[in-house]
């Protein structure tokens, strides 16, 4: 049986080539009705590449009736060990470097959207899975390596496939760092109006997705040219649009919902510059005030609810989406949730906060927080397994990031990020999520040898 690390030498070329196959396919979710491609024709694509990919090593191909598909490796009982990927990405937004859709390889490093979140990972897992196949392994479980297509936009994928098909035993979720994820926070999306009648303000934008800090806010206003030359004094990049009307943006820093620390919210910045100028009327005025005080901190004391717990650290809130036309300003808030937290009471609180500052909430999504206990035999295995290959004594963590399994009723999160490791492109880049996402070919290399170990382990111990 030829060792995993000198069977990578010869297929880690091939590796990159499947993941950037998969980054070229700008996979973005989108709702469409359309039972021949529900998430849009790119994630259709991207499934049946995946497929392919799957089918070339051998393994027996399965499409859920476009929802997502599965890879699937019998053993010598139907039950079923799982392995979860997502192959839809969030939009690429501004700021890139590099081309978000032609990946680029170099200094160790394969750079597109997708990379890392979900793509490049996912099949770190897959390529350990092939190895075994390849070396003759011959596992008691049957495996199951899940290929989801709306993981970014609410999980309609695993909520059709866990209606319609049975769950997995035991799963592992390829979707977030080493050593182990045993929890997630509870995932609570709001949409949220403003009724708003402004000489002013003729336009207002931010952001590209609700799940993440906006990187990019803009405005349009008629104002004078004095007055555009202090918008600029204050910081923002203003020209002029029309007679009376200028366009005025601002840039941030982006970062996943999840983990907003580090971030620069750019609709924070513009509102604070709007309402410090002084060029508004008392209408928008007021609206630019409330935005400040809302998402003035990442910790929910801007939404009366700064809760944290133990298990699972602070809440942590982000208004990922706004938009102004035809007098309603439409926001959108992302919060992640402590396990402890109480629903119904929080939810209470938000909405009559924001009814103060006077938004009217028109929808509410909520996915509630998970976790499994951390002394599981199952987490422990996993746990030490991933230890033994890093060389440290890493702790099992509770996350604010959403993935799979908390759509499983046993699911854990493992890998492949490794932790610890100095970002190439600095905060602001490289990460999920962000511009310039990538993720580094040696990790990949890491993660393939702790799975090929936990594959084997998980076949031996579920019960």
């Amino acid at each position: 049986m030829q060792t995993p690390e000198k069977w990578m030498e010869r297929h880690e070329k091939q590796m990159v080539e499947d993941i950037c196959t998969l980054v070229r396919i700008p996979s973005v979710s989108v709702t469409t009705g359309d039972p021949a491609a529900p998430f849009g024709e790119d994630c259709l694509k991207v499934l049946q590449a995946t497929l392919s990919i799957g089918e070339r090593m051998g393994f027996m191909t399965q499409n859920h009736e476009n929802y997502c598909g599965s890879l699937v490796w019998s053993g010598e009982t139907e039950r079923e060990i799982g392995i979860f990927g997502h192959a839809d990405v969030v939009p690429a937004g501004g700021g890139w470097e590099y081309e978000p859709f032609q990946p680029t390889v170099q200094d160790g490093m394969i750079i597109g959207r997708g990379a890392s979140d979900n793509k490049g990972s996912m099949l770190a897992a897959l390529y350990a899975l092939y190895y075994l196949k390849e070396q003759g392994y011959q596992p008691k479980h049957s495996f199951r390596f899940f290929v989801g297509c709306s993981e970014e936009v609410g999980m309609d994928d695993i909520a059709y496939y866990t209606e319609n098909y049975p769950e997995p035993v035991f799963s592992i979720v390829p979707d977030t760092a080493f050593p182990l994820c045993h929890g997630e926070k509870g995932i609570l999306g709001i949409e949220a109006e403003y009724a708003l009648e402004s000489d002013v303000l003729l336009h207002f934008a931010a952001g590209v997705v609700a799940n993440a800090v906006p990187s990019e806010a803009s405005a349009t206003l008629k104002i004078s040219a004095e007055e555009a030359e202090r918008l600029e004094a204050l910081g923002a990049l203003v020209t002029q649009a029309s007679d009376g009307a200028y366009d005025v943006s601002v840039t941030g820093i982006a970062a996943h919902a999840a983990f907003p620390e580090g971030s620069d919210n750019a609709e924070l910045k513009l509102a604070r510059i709007l309402a410090h100028s002084g060029v508004l009327d008392d209408e928008a005025d007021a609206l630019m005030k409330a935005l400040c005080i809302v998402f003035g901190d990442y910790y929910g004391a801007g939404l009366g609810v700064p809760l944290q717990d133990e298990v699972s650290g602070k809440l942590t809130h982000v208004g990922g989406l706004a938009s102004y036309t035809d007098g309603v300003f439409h926001q959108s808030i992302n919060i992640r949730y402590n396990v402890t937290a109480e629903y119904e009471t929080m939810i209470s609180i938000i909405t009559e906060v924001l009814q103060r500052y006077g938004f009217e909430v028109t929808m509410v999504d909520n996915s509630p927080p998970y976790h499994m206990d951390k002394n599981d035999p199952l987490v422990q295995m996993l746990l030490a397994i991933a230890r033994r290959h890093l060389g440290e004594e890493l702790e099992p963590y509770i996350m604010g990031g959403g993935t799979y399994a908390r759509k499983l009723q046993r699911a854990v999160g493992f890998g492949p990020g490794i932790p610890k490791k100095t970002k190439r492109f600095g905060l602001d880049r490289g990460g999920a999520h962000q511009p310039d996402e990538y993720h580094e070919i040696e990790d990949l290399k890491k993660a393939f040898l702790i799975y090929v170990e936990a594959i084997q382990a998980l076949d031996a111990s579920v019960s």
